[in-house]
């Protein structure tokens, strides 16, 4: 049976640039995402995601199938566990940003699982009904404070500065590009003075001529980012955590006035 698209069926799945476990890792997927197939090979799958990220993932970590898996609700907890729907097993491990098919029931909610097997969860579940504003961006943003750094990381697991970037902003629909030169590209039309940016507004920063860091603007002076782990620093040289590495590397700020309001 010819398949369109591979499921991914585990709460977080490296994706890798080779079909091989010690290939770097580029990026990641969450459950409930269906991507297209671009080719195959032995226990892998060439995978195309959501955001035209292309990657490798093993065949085990996922479900193939000729139609996409239509989730309707969100994990919006940082963890928690699906249940066996006629038993007590922990059938799968849940995180922020997975996607899942289910329906309310006994003070949780039903679910099935990308290949198809039932259980139940009390994790808190939804759908992200509230316009993106840009105090709710930062709220959720700090809510990921001292989350570890991870090279290709896109969850609460790890994150690296592009993936806490694009999924901060995808929790709201807003879709941008995986890489942060990728996101520098598309928003350089926004370009404003550091002095003007507000809250949720971003900052990208420069190595060796290239945009290599993204960082989520608090106000003029503070700012989150994925470095080490998500922390808040500062350009202000005064303040204890000035990072003067990147107040030297700063290449030019963008306004998100535009993208909040689309």
């Amino acid at each position: 049976m010819k398949t369109n698209y591979f499921t991914i069926n585990v709460s977080v799945a490296n994706i890798y640039g080779e079909p091989d476990f010690t290939s770097p890792v580029v990026t990641q997927g969450l459950l409930g995402e269906s991507c297209n197939i671009l080719e195959e090979n032995d226990n892998w799958v060439n995978i195309e995601q959501w955001d035209h990220y292309q990657g490798w993932i093993n065949k085990k970590q996922g479900v193939h199938s000729k139609k996409i898996y239509d989730y309707n609700l969100t994990v919006f907890e940082m963890d928690g566990v699906v249940i066996q729907r006629n038993g007590n097993n922990i059938i799968r491990d849940l995180t922020f940003g997975n996607k899942l098919i289910g329906k309310p029931k006994n003070g949780g909610f039903d679910l099935i699982l990308p290949d198809g097997e039932k259980g139940w969860t009390d994790t808190l579940l939804g759908n992200m009904t509230e316009k993106p504003s840009r105090n709710s961006i930062i709220r959720l943003a700090r809510s990921f404070l001292g989350t570890p750094y991870l090279w290709g990381g896109k969850s609460p697991n790890g994150f690296d500065c592009s993936g806490f970037i694009q999924s901060i902003f995808y929790t709201f629909n807003i879709e941008l590009p995986r890489d942060s030169y990728q996101q520098a590209e598309i928003l350089n039309k926004y370009k404003i003075d550091r002095d003007d940016v507000q809250k949720c507004d971003l900052h990208f920063f420069n190595k060796n001529d290239k945009i290599s860091h993204v960082a989520l603007a608090e106000d003029k002076e503070y700012f989150l980012h994925a470095q080490g782990w998500v922390k808040q620093e500062s350009f202000n040289k005064k303040s204890p955590n000035y990072n003067k590495d990147l107040d030297s590397q700063y290449a030019f700020s963008v306004s998100m006035k535009e993208v909040l309001n689309s």
